[in-house]
């Protein structure tokens, strides 16, 4: 086990959650999965790790082998594979390369081509989805091609930002594929995400390639936050409501947003590496994690450093906690705990699990904050 402590300090915030937050000690140990003595391919990437809502249970898609599996975070032990067909009638696609874990069990299969195959627990497909039907589509299609950010939690609705070389719309598409209705929801503040799209189209316009900000949306309780990875803000949406809210807080120890400058339209692919490069050396803002035991939210930010000849990738990164208001309550930098902290995956029993890959095996770093 791997101990590691120092003080933070937090000056922002309420007087409450400053108070608790203002002398902290951080706690950090490595805990391996029990693989059976099978190859779990859940070590060999961070992403289509799919958490129960109880977090008892990892599910992760293993794409290239067609299979899920299921890993008990309890015991920290893989538990089964479970075998599905790529192709037929309840085929998930051959280009079903993420899976989402639904409320009611069924698990959802996004494809590369935007294809959506909803399967039940034993596997049998119960819905295909198409991201371009025309009740979808139908009348906004200047705004752009819909790309998929999330489903509700009961897998009722699904939720889509768009993709336009021409400018990034700040608005969200919410489709409800059971009643084939839609709304747009409006994030004017996201309006910013289009300074930092970075695209190219050749001469003859054959080809096309675009860099851009993140939108991401996550669960809390019965609302959705919508977040972006160029700005702190976030937009809380109830979807009983016709409006998402927007939240602005302060950060003290990095800047809130990237405010940089830069060409929006380059003259060629490499010329697109060289500007997002840049940007990326802005600050970046990850997801908020939901902490249930101790009720807090832990959001981590990171500033590329600019890279020295063939050295590997560097950053410094930062840790903020908020609270249920979306107050600033504890802030500090947490590059000297060497943490990849776009592995930061959940938060179980107050610690904050990260994905690791062990010498092959599939391993986790909990960080807990005293």
């Amino acid at each position: 086990m791997l101990l590691f402590c120092f003080w933070a300090c937090a000056e922002k915030g309420s007087e409450e959650g400053t108070a608790k937050y203002s002398n902290l000690t951080f706690t950090m140990d490595t805990v391996l999965v029990d693989s059976r003595d099978e190859i779990l391919m859940a070590a060999t990437s961070p992403y289509s790790h799919s958490v129960s809502k109880d977090l008892k249970t990892l599910f992760y898609w293993d794409f290239q082998g067609s299979q899920i599996e299921v890993i008990d975070l309890e015991k920290m032990a893989l538990v089964e594979k479970i075998p599905l067909e790529k192709e037929g009638p309840d085929g998930v696609g051959q280009n079903g390369y993420l899976m989402f874990l639904l409320e009611n069990g069924n698990r959802a299969f996004l494809g590369w081509d935007n294809r959506i195959a909803i399967a039940d627990t034993e596997g049998n497909i119960i819905k295909r989805i198409k991201l371009d039907e025309p009740w979808m589509t139908e009348g906004i299609e200047d705004l752009g091609t819909l790309s998929f950010i999330g489903f509700s939690e009961n897998g009722s609705k699904i939720y889509c930002n768009f993709s336009n070389y021409e400018k990034l719309q700040a608005k969200v598409l919410e489709l409800d594929i059971e009643q084939e209705k839609r709304r747009l929801i409006e994030i004017p503040y996201f309006e910013k995400m289009d300074k930092f799209r970075v695209s190219w189209t050749s001469d003859n316009g054959s080809s096309r390639s675009m860099t851009y900000p993140s939108l991401s949306i996550s669960s809390w309780k019965d609302e959705y936050l919508f977040t972006t990875n160029v700005l702190n803000s976030i937009y809380r949406f109830d979807p009983r409501e016709e409006e998402a809210i927007l939240i602005k807080y302060e950060n003290t120890l990095t800047s809130s947003e990237k405010t940089g400058t830069y060409k929006n339209e380059v003259a060629s692919q490499s010329e697109i590496q060289e500007v997002s490069s840049k940007i990326r050396e802005e600050i970046n803002f990850l997801v908020p994690i939901w902490d249930e035991k101790n009720e807090v939210f832990y959001r981590f930010s990171y500033y590329t450093l600019p890279r020295i000849a063939d050295e590997s990738i560097k950053s410094r990164t930062f840790l903020s906690i908020l609270n249920t208001d979306f107050e600033l309550i504890g802030e500090k930098e947490v590059t000297d705990l060497g943490l990849t902290v776009s592995h930061a995956q959940f938060v179980k029993d107050g610690q904050i699990y990260f994905y690791l890959n062990l010498e092959d095996e599939l391993a986790y770093i909990r960080l807990t904050i005293n």
